[in-house]
């Protein structure tokens, strides 16, 4: 089992494809990840249990780049 080291990850909540408040497929977004490793990311993606949970990270070639887990596998 993988322990993730103390601290605290902040999973917000996206809703894409909805028209309005009440609809739209939940994804799990966490921003400044680029501390996380693949593994911890697949924990939390599982833990978050979103269909996805997209992990936004810095990039030399762009403002940012971002990797999309699915609870079981990285896209």
């Amino acid at each position: 089992m993988l322990k993730l080291p103390s601290m605290k990850i902040k999973v917000s909540l996206l809703k894409s494809s909805g028209v309005d408040e009440t609809g739209g497929n939940p994804a799990g977004v966490v921003l400044e990840a680029d501390i996380l490793t693949d593994e911890q990311k697949k924990a939390i993606s599982r833990e978050v249990n979103f269909s996805e949970t997209a992990f936004v990270e810095g990039s030399d070639k762009a403002d940012f780049q971002s990797e999309v887990f699915h609870s079981n596998r990285r896209s």
